[in-house]
């Protein structure tokens, strides 16, 4: 499978950017005046205009090249969202592996194969598909001259990243690739503020000023670049092995009649439902901040907006797993035509919306690719709402919990109506699951309300996006 970009709204003017932005980091600064003889700073590729069959005014361009450039630079927030990245991972993992041991010294062997299942063969396709990208990106930068410039990597560095991968810590290795990025783009960065501050722009010949060649590095974009891989491949982690994870541990424990006397397995299990439901939450919220950062049209996320959208994630996914893990340990197999049934009603919708994210470069249609692409959106539905296009989206994501909170309450009543009401946790599982959830769509309506990157949202603009 070839490596495809992050799914963005609008993939061709996302590439579009990419491509333009590296010859503006090769320009020189000259001034200019527009047409109503207002005096501008422009930044123009080898003193010419761009050509005019670009899609944007070249004022324009400059102007959104250069915001996205002031935007989109690595701060110490960036830093420690890296780090908590890195942390969240071991610890997921970590816990995982000891639930699988524990769960066999016990001698519960269904559940050890169940939950070494859920721990091996996630992390394990995460992995050849993070080490494929290393292939693809080396074979890209020899065959496609524009192809974006990346540090020449030595044996040793390919001998550090197949080990990486081969005990399924590859993305350790990328978050520490982007934090490498960051940094040095940072820093070059203000070595060139310093030159700037040395510039005066005026109607001149302009002096002779060092034009960095196309096979330079330019770690500005590979840092989004690599922002935008690590989010993905995190993404698809957290679907492939945290959400099982929770639902099994849910489950196991849930079965157990009472306490045990020895406390360290169950504080293990309670120590992976939380590091699962933390990496899943941080991850939608992490790759929400990456998808902004590589649209050029798009604005970035706040540190508020950011933690907003992990506390609503947190919390209405926590709800819908508890929901759904309690009423399969007193329903077992009724679980199947519930999900199954959701499934299928999200993925006709989606269906329905008409998405174009598997189309070719030139435009043609893949309507199999397209279906099986539906379908795996459907199933994240069964989790969360992920908005897969760009539209108005406020009905759309009204509707859609809505339904979910039905599905909550009924799962959850069923499972109260059948439990022993002796059961420790009988009233805090009913009263924590719809509590969790209202809290959810209440920092939800926050987030969309008052931290959006667009802005304070108005209450009845029908064209207001949640995207």
């Amino acid at each position: 499978m070839e490596k495809r970009p992050m799914v963005v709204l609008n993939p061709s003017q996302n590439s579009y950017g990419r491509q333009h932005f590296d010859q503006y980091e090769r320009s020189d600064p000259q001034v200019t005046n527009d047409s109503d003889g207002c005096q501008i700073e422009t930044i123009i590729l080898d003193h010419q205009y761009p050509d005019p069959a670009y899609p944007l005014h070249h004022n324009d361009l400059m102007f959104a090249a250069k915001k996205w450039e002031e935007q989109d630079q690595f701060t110490v927030f960036s830093a420690l969202a890296t780090f908590v990245c890195i942390i969240s991972y071991v610890i997921n993992v970590g816990t995982d592996v000891a639930v699988s041991y524990f769960l066999y010294v016990e001698d519960n062997l269904w559940w050890f194969g169940l939950t070494a299942a859920a721990t091996a063969i996630p992390s394990l396709t995460v992995n050849i598909f993070s080490i494929r990208w290393y292939v693809h990106d080396a074979k890209e930068r020899k065959t496609h001259p524009r192809a974006l410039s990346r540090p020449h990597m030595t044996k040793l560095d390919w001998v550090v990243r197949i080990f990486f991968h081969m005990v399924l810590l590859g993305p350790i290795i990328r978050y520490i690739d982007l934090l490498i990025y960051g940094f040095r783009s940072r820093r070059l960065r203000k070595q060139k503020r310093r030159r700037e501050q040395n510039w005066h722009l005026s109607y001149r010949q302009p002096s002779p000023v060092r034009i960095e060649q196309p096979t330079e590095v330019n770690y500005h974009l590979l840092m989004i670049q690599e922002d935008r891989d690590t989010a993905l491949l995190a993404l698809l982690e957290s679907f492939m092995e945290s959400t099982p994870q929770l639902l099994l541990q849910v489950y196991i424990l849930s079965q157990r009649e009472q306490v045990p006397t020895d406390f360290f397995t169950v504080y293990l299990q309670v120590a992976s439902v939380c590091s699962s439901l933390f990496e899943l939450s941080w991850a939608l919220a992490f790759y929400q901040r990456a998808l902004r950062r590589s649209v050029l049209d798009k604005k970035n996320m706040t540190r508020t907006g950011t933690a907003l959208q992990f506390l609503w994630r947190f919390s209405t996914i926590g709800a819908r797993v508890f929901a759904l893990a309690l009423f399969a340990s007193q329903y077992k197999l009724w679980l199947v035509p519930v999900c199954v049934g959701h499934w299928g009603i999200m993925t006709v919708w989606i269906m329905h919306q008409q998405t174009h994210f598997c189309d070719s470069e030139t435009g043609e249609q893949r309507q199999c690719e397209e279906y099986l692409f539906n379908m795996v959106i459907g199933a994240i539905y069964l989790f969360c709402f992920l908005n897969v296009k760009d539209e108005p989206t406020r009905y759309k994501v009204t509707t859609y919990y809505v339904v979910v909170f039905v599905e909550n309450a009924t799962l959850i009543a069923l499972w109260y109506i059948r439990t022993d009401p002796s059961v420790w946790y009988h009233l805090p599982a009913l009263v924590g699951v719809f509590a969790s959830f209202l809290f959810g769509v209440s920092i939800m309506m926050v987030y969309y309300r008052c931290c959006h990157p667009n802005g304070k949202l108005p209450a009845n603009d029908r064209r207001a996006g949640c995207c």
